[in-house]
């Protein structure tokens, strides 16, 4: 079956990759992190930071080599079976289907209260999910430029605050003290947050014009994501005391105000807007890509697989996801679904695809670096679960529930005129 239009520039892809990575994390995790250990947060940073380069370098290489828009899912049913593939390729979906309304609604939470006008608390996050349907109708490459602008203006305004943040109050150096085991761990679990991301934008791959420049996006915005955070971070230490409850719920807004005054409020609510948006759009995309795939590998309704002749554009998975988000969103804006739900899900089961991701890289890479990082993989993978405690023990549970439940179905006859998996 034929795929997807590779319509994707790499500047473009390193735009997408930026705005599927920065989402509500950054509203919140550098402030909280800084409230729990002081000048010690960039502890926690740092060690995310440099272990999970070895997980990016894993669907970088898998990326290049089997660019597909089902992800996760086609890099592990080809490495690990279909069993696994269709596991993968589920909790993907439930991740996203969970992640994407959380991430709309907490932007709504913050622009009603910067704003003052409580209605959009849920009118927001169905706006801006509406959009993201609308605009990913249009095809990638209008949703990806449209992404440029936004992440372009994002960085300024992080940039802008803070810098003239440094400038006010000078730099605070960095703590070298050495939180506690517990606190630590606990804040490093967090932290990992704001480094999922990349196994999201692998669902966009097929349509990359050179699959080549694959590692380069992954690199590109790797360390651009690293540097805004650090400039964060740095701005927090400067301008705001450890001991400010605001950094537990509007750090942005916190450093802003210390950096910009009167126009903190203003240009807080006009980071969040963009970071929000620019996240659910990109999103929205890569769900309608994945469950595009999942359909054409024989997983989902076959209908999701048709496409629009003129672009290659999957619209009616993108109006599917587009009218489930939707719905969701409303529901965890009236209370009908836990908001705090929504999160664990989308954030264990993010960190279970980074797992599922290095096994297959493990199974498919030859020679001996692929053993190295492989281990810095595991050993990875191993430490966050162990320091996450149950909610990421009940996300790897999930995820054998699944794969046991995939196994068992796949025992079965298979059914008449099965589509043929990705190739």
């Amino acid at each position: 079956m034929s795929g997807l239009q590779k319509s994707l520039s790499s500047a473009v892809g390193t735009f997408l990759a930026l705005s599927m990575i920065l989402g509500s994390g950054m509203m919140i995790l550098p402030g909280t992190s800084y409230h729990q250990l002081g000048r010690s947060a960039w502890m926690p940073w740092a060690v995310a930071a440099v272990s999970v380069v070895p997980l990016l370098y894993c669907y970088a290489w898998l990326g290049r080599r089997h660019p597909s828009a089902s992800g996760v899912a086609h890099y592990s049913e080809v490495a690990l079976g279909p069993a696994v593939g269709r596991a993968s390729g589920l909790l993907a979906t439930l991740a996203l289907v969970a992640g994407i309304p959380a991430t709309a609604i907490t932007g709504g939470r913050y622009v009603a209260e910067f704003s003052g006008v409580a209605s959009l608390a849920w009118v927001f996050p169905v706006a801006v999910l509406l959009a993201a349907t609308l605009v990913a109708c249009m095809g990638a490459n209008v949703s990806g430029k449209l992404q440029v602008g936004l992440v372009l203006g994002l960085f300024a305004l992080v940039t802008c605050t803070a810098v003239v943040a440094l400038g006010l109050h000078g730099v605070e150096a960095p703590s070298t003290r050495l939180p506690r085991f517990g606190e630590l761990g606990a804040v490093l679990t967090a932290v990992y947050v704001a480094f999922t991301g990349w196994e999201t934008v692998a669902f966009t791959f097929e349509e990359h014009k050179r699959p080549d420049a694959i590692p380069r996006i992954f690199a590109a915005s790797y360390l651009i994501v690293v540097a805004l955070y650090a400039l964060v971070l740095l701005g927090l230490f400067a301008a705001v005391s450890p001991g400010d409850k605001a950094l537990d719920s509007a750090p942005l807004l916190r450093l802003a105000e210390q950096s910009l005054g009167d126009l903190g409020r203003p240009v807080t609510l006009a980071l969040v807007v963009a970071a929000i948006t620019a996240n659910v759009f990109a999103s929205v995309l890569a769900l309608s890509r994945l469950v595009f795939g999942m359909a054409r590998s024989g997983y989902l309704p076959a209908p999701l697989t048709r496409v629009r002749e003129r672009d290659r554009n999957p619209l009616t998975s993108v109006v599917v996801v587009g009218a489930t988000l939707t719905l969701v969103a409303v529901l965890a804006s009236s209370g009908l679904v836990s908001f705090e739900i929504l999160f664990v899900l989308s954030g264990g089961i993010y960190f279970v695809l980074y797992g599922v991701g290095a096994a297959s890289y493990a199974k498919l890479a030859p020679g001996g670096r692929a053993r190295v990082v492989s281990v810095l993989c595991a050993l990875t993978v191993l430490s966050v679960t162990l320091l996450a405690g149950p909610p990421m023990w009940l996300c790897w549970v999930l995820f054998g529930a699944v794969w046991l439940a995939t196994t068992l179905l796949g025992r079965r006859p298979s059914p008449a005129g099965r589509v043929p998996a990705d190739r």
